[in-house]
């Protein structure tokens, strides 16, 4: 069962997952006894709706290598409603941050791993450690999330222009003074304004 911020919970069934290497196969019996190696409790997932069941349960999927598991960054939750549908909810910010925009508004920042990083080490996909941030990577991560905070707190829609316009006119403040009540305010009415003429 997974909790993706609904009234029901979906499931994430073994034949839905790419498993370790990428390799396309039939699951075994081993592989059933070795699901908690690959998920456990408290895990976050980057998933894909499959199917809707009669009931409205979800069926999700991973079973391409920018889904699985979600290391590295950190989660901002935000209204759902105030998330922007699009065909992609991967974004790779030229800060050399990615944001998985979650329309159920679970959104994970997260270091850049490229797709070559994704396929040598995929593998490794499903390790509990997170790799070594440097603190510019940090400070990056902590600007585009407390981006995505202020633009959620004053409701202008979130996607990823709204998120860099955001990240750009704050870059003259320190992280922590982005959820700051007047700042927040200033960047918001900056961001707005942008979009407007955009």
């Amino acid at each position: 069962m997974v909790d993706v911020n609904s009234r029901q919970d979906a499931v994430l069934l073994l034949s839905s997952v790419n498993l370790p290497g990428g390799i396309q196969r039939r699951k075994s019996e081993s592989d059933e006894l070795q699901m908690r190696s690959f998920f456990q409790e408290g895990d976050m997932v980057f998933a894909e709706v499959q199917s809707a069941f009669s009931d409205g349960a979800l069926s999700l999927h991973t079973r391409s290598l920018e889904y699985g598991k979600l290391k590295n960054g950190s989660l901002v939750k935000v209204r759902p409603n105030l998330i922007v549908r699009s065909r992609n909810h991967l974004l790779h910010l030229p800060c050399g941050v990615d944001v998985v925009l979650g329309v159920n508004g679970y959104i994970w920042v997260m270091k850049h791993v490229s797709k070559e990083r994704l396929e040598e080490t995929s593998e490794l996909m499903y390790s509990n450690k997170n790799e070594n941030i440097s603190l510019s990577d940090r400070e990056n991560i902590s600007r585009i999330c407390n981006s995505i905070v202020l633009l959620d707190r004053l409701f202008v829609k979130i996607n990823d222009t709204s998120i860099l316009y955001a990240y750009d006119c704050g870059l003259n403040y320190q992280p922590r003074e982005l959820i700051t009540y007047e700042v927040a305010s200033l960047i918001a009415e900056q961001v707005k304004s942008k979009l407007q003429s955009h």
